[in-house]
C-alpha cells in the first residue's frame, strides 16, 4: 500500500500542490467567516486532555471552558446553550489526534486553530490519493468515478480547510482499510477500520462487509478497540452523550435538526409557544415518501437473481446480499433526530465495495436523492425550522448571509481546480490512447 501511495502522490504531484495552494488560501478566509465550533471544541478538549486525561469525557463544554480559562471561555469553543449538557462524545482516537496536534503546536489561540485546519488539509489530500488508488483507471474514463471524485473534493475541502472537522481523519482510516482489503491484507484492514470507528463511529457500516471477507480478521478489529476499552475501564472515559445521540433522546438535543426525520410528522415542537408544546405536521413525511418511492423503483438492481440465491449455500447467500446491504445503508439517515447536511457524504466510501459500475451509478443517484429530500424536508418543515434550527445554524456565520458570498467563491474555486484536474486526466488518457495506437501500428515510441 505504501508503494501505491508513493507512486500515486508522484503521479498527482502537480494537482496536489494546486490543491494545497487553494486550501492554504481558504483556511484563513474560512476562519474569519465561520465559527468552526467542532474544530474549536476539539482544540479545547485536546489541550484539556493533557490536564485532565480521559476524565474530560465526564465534563461538558462549559466545565472544560471554565477550567481552561482564556481563550476557551469566549463562547466560540462550546456548543450552543440547548446542547450545553452534552459531554465530549467523540471516540478516543479522535481525542488523541487533537491532543497530539495541540502538543505539536503548543500555544493556545493564535495560529493553533489554523494549524489544526492545515493538518486536516494534509489528511484530506491523502484521502484524494487513496480514492485515486481505489478508482484506478476509472478516474480517467468512467463518468461516475469522476463525479464521485469531484464530490469528495468539494466535501473534503469544506470539512478540512473550511470546517476543521473529524470527517477527513475518519475517511482516511476507512479508505486505508478499503485499500488494504483490496490487497488481501485483511488483518491490517480491520485495524485501520477499528481506528476509523474510534475517530467517528459512522464508518462502522463497513464492518459487516470486511468481516464476511475474512471472519478471522475480526480478532485484529477487537484488538484495535482496546484503544477505547482501556480508557473506558480505567481512565474515566464515558460515552453517555454518544449513546443518547443514537437513542434519539431529548437529553442530547431538544431540537430535531434532521428534516428527513419522520417523527416530525407526529410530534413537531411548537417553538412559537414553548419547548413542551407540539403539533402534528403530515408534510414532514414527504421526504420519506419520495425516498421509499425511489427505492421501490431501483432496489431490484441490488437484489440477487432468485435462482442463484435459492441454489447458493447460506454463506454464499450472505455474500449475494452485500450490494443490497450497501444500498440500504443511507436509509439510516432517516432514523436519527440529529443529522447535519454534511452527514450525507458519510457513506460515500462504501461505493468502492460495490462490484459493478451500474450499481455504483445507482448508489451515487441514491446519495443525490437523499440530499434532495433533505433540502425538501427543510422546505416542508419550514414553520419549525425557521424558528429554531436555521437561526441557530446561521449564528455560526458572524457576517450573516453575507458570509455565503466568499464561501460560494471558495466552492467555485474548488470546482475550477477540479476542472483542471479533469482536463489533465482527459489529456493523459488521450496521450495514452495515441501511444497505444502507435504501438499497434509498429511505430517506435521514444
Amino acid at each position: 500500500m505504501l508503494s501505491a501511495i508513493s507512486f500515486k502522490i508522484y503521479e498527482m504531484r502537480k494537482y496536489l500542490l494546486l490543491t494545497l495552494i487553494v486550501s492554504m488560501i481558504a483556511i484563513p478566509i474560512a476562519d474569519s467567516l465561520v465559527i468552526q465550533r467542532d474544530r474549536n471544541r476539539n482544540e479545547m478538549y485536546g489541550e484539556a486532555f493533557w490536564v485532565f486525561g480521559f476524565s474530560v469525557y465526564e465534563m461538558n463544554d462549559t466545565d472544560v471552558a471554565e477550567a481552561m480559562g482564556e481563550p476557551f471561555n469566549d463562547g466560540d469553543h462550546t456548543l450552543p446553550p440547548y446542547l450545553g449538557n452534552i459531554t465530549y462524545e467523540y471516540p478516543v482516537f479522535g481525542l488523541i489526534f487533537f491532543a497530539i496536534a495541540a502538543w505539536l503546536y503548543p500555544g493556545v489561540g493564535g495560529l493553533q486553530p489554523l494549524w489544526l485546519n492545515f493538518i486536516l488539509v494534509l489528511v484530506f489530500m491523502l484521502n484524494l490519493v487513496l480514492i485515486a488508488i481505489l478508482l484506478k483507471d476509472k478516474i480517467y474514463n468512467v463518468r461516475w468515478a469522476r463525479l464521485f471524485f469531484a464530490g469528495y473534493f468539494i466535501y473534503g475541502l469544506i470539512m478540512s480547510a473550511g470546517g476543521g472537522k473529524l470527517e477527513p481523519i475518519t475517511d482516511c482510516l476507512l479508505l486505508i482499510a478499503l485499500v488494504l482489503n483490496k490487497e488481501g491484507q485483511n488483518g491490517k484492514a480491520m485495524v485501520a477500520l477499528g481506528l476509523s470507528i474510534q475517530t467517528k463511529i459512522y464508518s462502522i457500516v463497513a464492518l459487516p462487509i470486511l468481516f464476511i471477507a475474512s471472519p478471522v480478521s475480526i480478532i485484529w478489529f477487537l484488538l484495535s478497540t482496546l484503544l477505547t476499552i482501556l480508557p473506558f475501564m480505567v481512565g474515566g472515559a464515558r460515552f453517555d452523550s454518544l449513546i443518547q445521540h443514537f437513542l434519539n433522546t431529548t437529553d442530547y438535543s431538544t431540537y430535531v435538526v434532521n428534516p428527513m426525520y419522520p417523527g416530525l410528522a407526529f410530534d413537531t415542537t411548537d417553538l412559537a409557544i414553548s419547548a413542551d408544546a407540539s403539533y402534528i405536521w403530515p408534510p414532514a413525511l414527504i421526504p420519506l415518501i419520495i425516498y421509499v418511492g425511489f427505492m421501490l423503483f431501483t432496489i431490484h438492481r441490488y437484489l440477487p437473481a432468485r435462482s442463484a440465491f435459492i441454489e447458493a449455500s447460506w454463506w454464499q447467500r450472505i455474500l449475494l446480499l452485500k450490494p443490497l446491504y450497501i444500498y440500504l445503508v443511507p436509509a439510516s439517515l432517516f432514523i436519527f433526530r440529529w443529522v447535519m447536511p454534511w452527514y450525507l457524504f458519510w457513506f460515500g466510501g462504501l461505493i468502492f465495495l460495490l462490484e459493478t459500475d451500474e450499481q455504483a451509478v445507482g448508489y451515487l443517484k441514491e446519495i443525490t436523492i437523499v440530499g434532495f429530500v433533505y433540502t425538501l424536508g427543510v422546505i416542508a418543515n419550514w414553520p419549525y425550522f425557521i424558528l429554531g434550527p436555521l437561526p441557530d445554524f446561521l449564528n455560526n456565520f458572524p457576517l450573516g448571509l453575507q458570509s455565503f458570498i466568499p464561501l460560494t467563491v471558495m466552492v467555485i474555486a474548488s470546482l475550477f481546480v477540479f476542472v483542471i484536474w479533469r482536463w489533465s486526466f482527459n489529456r493523459q488518457e488521450a496521450k495514452a490512447l495515441r501511444m497505444r495506437s502507435a504501438e499497434e501500428r509498429g511505430e517506435l515510441i521514444l
